[in-house]
């Protein structure tokens, strides 16, 4: 190896993470032979002086409050009584003392444990065991204040690209989406950067499939079990064909439930109970015939010239989750739709919404009652009214859960 890239490479800076040696200020300090007179002179001539350490043979035994002390001889006849004695007589004998090696978090941990005093007094800082210095809590605190928003900072980069990377898993659909049904219209808004809902669509012959789904939590767990979803649902499509949501539905469970360790009778503590719901069809543009299975989740249909819109229900049982059973089967309904039928189906984010004068859900009454009153409308423009009727509905209320609703017309 050449010599000066291997020294350029020994001597790059290595990150060394803060530790209580950044906090370590070097004050004077009283030996066990010091009287109370020298601690007197030492806080006058140090004014900033909060605390005075004593040392025996270089290693801290204790600590002196300025303030304790100066009030114990601003009483009448105490130089008199104590200014020839020792200085042990009026210090803390049990400060904390730690090692400057060790790292912030630890050192918050222990001067929590120690109480208001290490934050006020300060705390010893010891080498090898001898004394070094001494720490304070403002420092400590703003030490803790920009590590925290340094970790925010990481963090929020890390979900930044999480949310490219989900994004990106998602882009085939949406192209797959544009090229089955360009008229139609989805809406896909995490609560946070990453979320829990996804969607796919593939086009198989003459029809194409389409999932809306809602998995356990959001953000950043949430995005990890679309993860989960969308490669189960992905293989089993594989598998299957796209032709049977209900098939699909029962392929996803027993993946996911196998992926958790969620297996009855074979694991006893799954490692969690999480899974998703769904809304799956399959859709055949020549003849207008639509397969619809839904986990949880529900299809609203507004029929040519209807005054009502109906609501297909999708079963009352979660893909995934303990407590469905491995071998649960979804069954399909079977729709003959007209011409001009405008298909809907969201997630629970839209109606789950807390809003409105009295702090109420958002309903699937409401869903239905915007879609009648825009059945001329495009599907793109149905989705911003209920967006805006959401947004206003919401108010000042924060945003409970991820946000998918899909819509079109055969």
């Amino acid at each position: 190896m050449d010599q000066s890239r291997a020294y350029l490479s020994d001597s790059r800076p290595r990150f060394r993470p803060p530790s209580a040696a950044d906090l370590c200020t070097p004050v004077p300090c009283m030996t066990t032979d010091g009287t109370n007179e020298q601690v007197l002179e030492v806080f006058t001539r140090h004014r900033d002086l909060a605390s005075l350490p004593v040392v025996e043979g270089n290693r801290p035994i204790g600590l002196i409050n300025r303030s304790i002390f100066l009030s114990q001889f601003s009483k009448p006849f105490r130089m008199e009584l104590y200014g020839k004695k020792s200085c042990i007589a009026f210090m803390d004998k049990e400060p904390l003392v730690v090692d400057a090696a060790t790292d912030i978090d630890t050192l918050t941990v222990k001067t929590v444990e120690y109480g208001e005093k290490a934050l006020t007094d300060g705390f010893i800082i010891t080498r090898d065991g001898l004394f070094a210095g001494v720490g304070h809590g403002l420092p400590l605190m703003r030490a803790v204040a920009d590590m925290q928003v340094a970790r925010n900072r990481q963090i929020m980069h890390s979900i930044e690209y999480a949310s490219v990377i989900q994004q990106a898993t998602l882009r085939a659909s949406r192209e797959a989406l544009a090229r089955a049904c360009p008229q139609a219209d989805l809406v896909w808004e995490p609560r946070d950067v990453v979320g829990g809902d996804f969607y796919q669509f593939c086009q198989e012959g003459v029809g194409w499939f389409a999932t809306v789904a809602d998995c356990t939590g959001h953000g950043v767990p949430g995005a990890f079990m679309t993860l989960i979803a969308t490669s189960s649902l992905n293989q089993a499509i594989k598998e299957h064909g796209a032709r049977d949501p209900a098939v699909l539905l029962g392929s996803v469970n027993r993946s996911v439930k196998q992926m958790l360790g969620q297996l009855d009778g074979q694991d006893g503590t799954p490692g969690s109970d999480d899974g998703l719901d769904a809304a799956c069809f399959w859709f055949e543009p020549p003849s207008r015939r639509l397969r619809f299975a839904g986990a949880r989740l529900s299809l609203f249909l507004l029929r040519p010239d209807a005054d009502t819109v109906e609501q297909v229900d999708g079963q009352r049982k979660g893909v995934g989750y303990v407590d469905s059973e491995l071998d649960f089967a979804w069954h399909n309904a079977e729709l003959e739709l007209p011409a001009g039928t405008l298909v809907f189906t969201t997630t629970d984010g839209l109606i789950d919404q807390v809003g409105g004068p009295r702090g109420i859900t958002f309903g699937k009454k409401r869903v239905r009652e915007l879609l009648l009153g825009h059945a001329g409308c495009t599907p793109a423009e149905i989705n911003r009214a209920l967006l805006a009727a959401l947004h206003t509905w919401q108010g000042e209320h924060h945003r409970r859960d991820d946000l998918t609703f899909f819509c079109f017309r055969t």
